[in-house]
């Protein structure tokens, strides 16, 4: 008695004799990996962002912050509205800082994170991409020292 074949994921065409997939298979594997990866984006509001060297078109006056002490080096920064920036982050400690960036004032009702950079140890520094913002008054903040906190204006 001859065995039966097993079921595979790949046919002969009659037409060319050449192997094709089925579509049943490939298509269900598609939607899995979709459905994947909708559900995983939704598990998070963004994902950190920080380089670890200078990216190459690096604008001079790029605001700069420094960690030191379990505070910010100053309570303000100024922006350019409507416009991308790098915002220089510079840690001179071994514990971890961040710098995230919340739409209106820091513990307002509806804060909106609007930017978080990664967290890293120093002593060491990230170059954080920072989207364009319109004209306002934004809250910086380190995610893991709260009272590491200050006002960035665009304007």
């Amino acid at each position: 008695m001859r065995p039966r074949p097993r079921p595979t994921r790949a046919r002969r065409t009659a037409r060319t004799g050449r192997t094709a997939l089925t579509a049943r298979p490939v298509l269900a594997t598609l939607a899995a990996v979709v459905l994947a990866a909708v559900a995983l984006a939704g598990c998070r509001e963004s994902t950190p962002l920080g380089f670890e060297s200078p990216p190459p078109s690096l604008n001079p006056n790029s605001p700069k912050l420094v960690a030191r002490d379990i505070a910010f080096d100053r309570d303000s920064l100024e922006v350019a509205a409507g416009t991308p920036f790098i915002l220089i982050f510079e840690n001179l400690e071994t514990v971890s800082h961040n710098v995230s960036i919340l739409s209106g004032e820091l513990g307002q009702a509806g804060a909106i994170r609007l930017f978080e950079g990664v967290l890293f140890a120093g002593p060491s520094t990230r170059w954080y991409p920072v989207p364009a913002l319109a004209a306002g008054r934004y809250a910086f903040v380190c995610d893991l020292h709260p009272n590491m906190r200050g006002t960035l204006t665009a304007s």
